[in-house]
């Protein structure tokens, strides 16, 4: 195909009219009109201009054959990570909901002796939550490597609008999230200082990672929402250099949480912890977080 049909098509799918364009590229409506029909032919830099608008590389501009298979492509992008982002924050909402529960029973044992009960019934619906979760995590992560392999690079033609409308939404989810997370906090501190439950008790906790457990489902999806509007991103991080990456962060991590597991089981049954032992987790979640940012920059 030639230029003027690959402007025209990348300018429909960007569902951007010539005037728009002629604005960007700081030319006339007739000037897009002539490249267009094929009756006239922009300058080097132009057509540089134009790459930078629609994300794609010059041979693929000039040379290439860009038509409504990439809105489909597009489409099928746009399911699959919205599918992800739904599926990995319930997943994780499952795991904390485990947490949460098990802290509840605690919370209610009747006596001293009966605790190491209680606390093994806990543990219980934590395994049975994970064991519901980790299968969803795999599916998630099959979906995404198969999309990847029938798609190395995805273009990027998100119009403005959808960039600007997906990001604030995802931002909402965010702010929401850690909106929900610090009234938990207030709700734990209340129940605490007004020793609602006793001392000892660990109810305002287990309070907390209610809130926490909702908070931070919406965080994860706000978050997953807003990495699926980074394309350029996503073609970086599909590239061969960084999938050996990914997998050394993949592998640390998993050790790093199954050791904060065992952290916390040690804790929690020999020192009879369990109002705090928790905390291991998210200590667990920031190692993986500083892991991951010192592979991606020592990879740059």
């Amino acid at each position: 195909m030639s230029l003027s049909d690959n402007l025209q098509n990348l300018r429909k799918i960007k569902n951007m009219s010539q005037e728009e364009l002629a604005e960007k590229l700081n030319v006339s409506r007739q000037a897009v009109s002539k490249w267009e029909s094929g009756n006239g032919y922009p300058e080097t830099e132009k057509i540089i201009s134009i790459c930078e608008i629609f994300d794609c590389s010059m041979d693929e501009l000039v040379k290439g054959k860009i038509t409504e298979d990439v809105k489909k492509e597009k489409n099928e992008y746009d399911s699959v990570m919205s599918k992800i982002a739904k599926s990995t924050s319930f997943a994780i909402g499952l795991i904390l909901l485990g947490v949460s529960i098990m802290l509840t029973i605690l919370g209610l044992a009747p006596n001293e002796q009966a605790e190491d009960q209680y606390a093994l019934i806990g543990v219980v619906m934590i395994l049975i939550a994970v064991a519901f979760a980790v299968p969803i995590f795999i599916m998630d992560n099959m979906k995404l490597e198969n999309f990847k392999k029938k798609n190395k690079t995805v273009a990027n033609i998100y119009s403005e609008e959808e960039l600007d409308s997906g990001k604030i939404k995802a931002t909402k989810f965010i702010a929401l999230g850690t909106a929900l997370i610090l009234i938990g906090v207030v709700v734990m501190m209340t129940l605490t200082g007004l020793n609602v439950f006793g001392e000892d008790s660990v109810l305002p906790v287990a309070s907390l990672m209610y809130f926490v457990t909702v908070g931070a489902s919406l965080i994860v999806y706000g978050g997953k929402q807003q990495e699926k509007y980074e394309i350029e991103e996503y073609n970086k991080v599909n590239s061969d250099e960084y999938k050996d990456v990914e997998k050394k962060i993949g592998s640390i991590c998993g050790v790093i949480m199954i050791i904060a597991t065992i952290i916390y089981l040690i804790w929690g049954f020999i020192f009879n912890s369990w109002n705090i032992n928790w905390c291991v987790y998210p200590v667990g979640g920031m190692l993986c977080g500083i892991v991951a940012i010192i592979l991606k920059k020592g990879d740059k």
